[in-house]
């Protein structure tokens, strides 16, 4: 067969199946509209970052108005350089002083980082906030009571309110921060109020996304930073009972990298995802994790909870009358003595770290290096030297 044979041949297919195409089209159509399709079905509108331009850094533009609620916390200040990082324009309310905010203002280019003054009991100002963005971030939490805030004022009360505005102005993406472990039939009034605060976001806005951290290392941490502190006050490091309760902590800046993965990812809206480490430890393990890393003679003394329990109460209801701050050590609390009757360990079946293409980092190493300066030697030696030659070049390596 000739090549012009040949050519007039494809030509009269191509015709044909371009004459047959809007019917095959048409019979889509109807196939698609009789297979039980709603009639309310809308097409799921653009991504947050649609309108992204730029090579992604802090010059370019993502498209994101994010605000951040609690960006001054331990959390918040690593969320705001992760989402701010990718140009993203970034709306902080706070309820402090310039000087205790104003190492937010490099962590985006200039004019990228706003503040704004605000107040949990303001729904105006929580309105104004809120109304510019097409995603909202609640990092705030308490974990303690005070005169001026309870658990509910803070944990379930603001969460809602938050929720409920954002969802009358239009926000498109909801990230409410919780807490691993979070259960209406807990017995610390903090992890209870905590799971209201999710039932409460999520009535209020469907579409938002849970997450629920683990305990959170990292320098500013109020976790691992205990041990060490009990260890320079105190003859020995208090544990409550003893020190069974299991916990698999998290790299504060593994869970900054998830919520900015969240935030950008439109298939977890109405998402549940709980971020936890690598491995599981007691806390009496993590205990003896700071004194051989603090490399210090110190021991671990195991106290009862009731005579913890005493001590709090008495504590409790000063921090209730006196109209001035005061001290709160972490532990000494009731909810926190609560609450070391639970574990705080990933569900199996839960998302995590994987569904978000995320490999949380070891805790052994360059995390937990923050806990040297704790060393009575100084950084390098430690008062309790032997058994630990290894240490040192163990962090080495990992930093390497």
């Amino acid at each position: 067969m000739s090549s012009a044979i040949l050519r007039r041949v494809s030509c009269d297919a191509f015709a044909a199946a371009s004459a047959r195409a809007p019917a095959v089209v048409c019979a889509s159509a109807r196939a698609f509209a009789s297979s039980g399709v709603p009639k309310d079905f809308k097409v799921p509108p653009p991504p947050v970052t649609a309108n992204a331009a730029g090579t992604g850094g802090r010059s370019s533009s993502s498209g994101i108005t994010c605000t951040v609620f609690g960006a001054t916390g331990f959390l918040g200040r690593y969320v705001t350089h992760h989402v701010a990082k990718s140009g993203s324009r970034m709306i902080l309310p706070t309820r402090c002083g310039e000087n205790e905010r104003q190492h937010l203002k490099v962590m985006g280019d200039l004019g990228q980082i706003v503040q704004l003054d605000y107040s949990i009991r303001d729904e105006e100002a929580i309105r104004f906030a809120v109304e510019r963005s097409n995603v909202v971030i609640n990092l705030v939490g308490r974990e303690w009571e005070t005169r001026n805030f309870s658990f509910d004022d803070v944990n379930v009360n603001f969460a809602k309110k938050v929720a409920e505005i954002s969802a009358e102005v239009g926000v498109r993406r909801l990230i409410h921060v919780s807490a691993l472990g979070a259960s209406v039939d807990h017995p610390s009034a903090y992890f209870r109020t905590k799971a209201l605060g999710e039932e409460a976001v999520k009535e209020a806005f469907p579409s938002a996304t849970i997450v629920r951290p683990a305990k959170m290392i990292g320098v500013e941490d109020r976790f691992l930073n205990v041990f060490a502190e009990h260890s320079r006050k105190y003859p020995a490091i208090p544990i409550i009972d003893g020190g069974d309760t299991l916990h698999q902590p998290v790299f504060v800046d593994d869970v900054a990298v998830a919520i900015r993965r969240i935030v950008h990812d439109e298939l977890t809206s109405g998402q549940t995802y709980e971020l936890a480490g690598d491995r599981v430890y007691t806390t009496d393990e993590l205990a003896q994790l700071v004194i051989r890393t603090i490399r210090t003679r110190k021991k671990t003394a195991y106290v009862p909870s009731f005579i913890m329990k005493s001590i709090a109460c008495a504590h409790e209801s000063l921090l209730r009358r006196v109209p001035f701050p005061m001290p709160t050590p972490v532990g000494l609390t009731r909810s926190y003595i609560d609450a070391q009757t639970r574990d705080y360990v990933k569900q199996p079946n839960s998302l995590g770290f994987a569904e978000l293409g995320i490999e949380p980092n070891v805790l052994d190493g360059y995390v937990i290096d923050y806990l040297r300066s704790y060393r009575a030697g100084g950084y390098e030696t430690g008062d309790a030297p032997w058994d630990h030659e290894n240490d040192d070049s163990t962090i080495h390596r990992a930093r390497a």
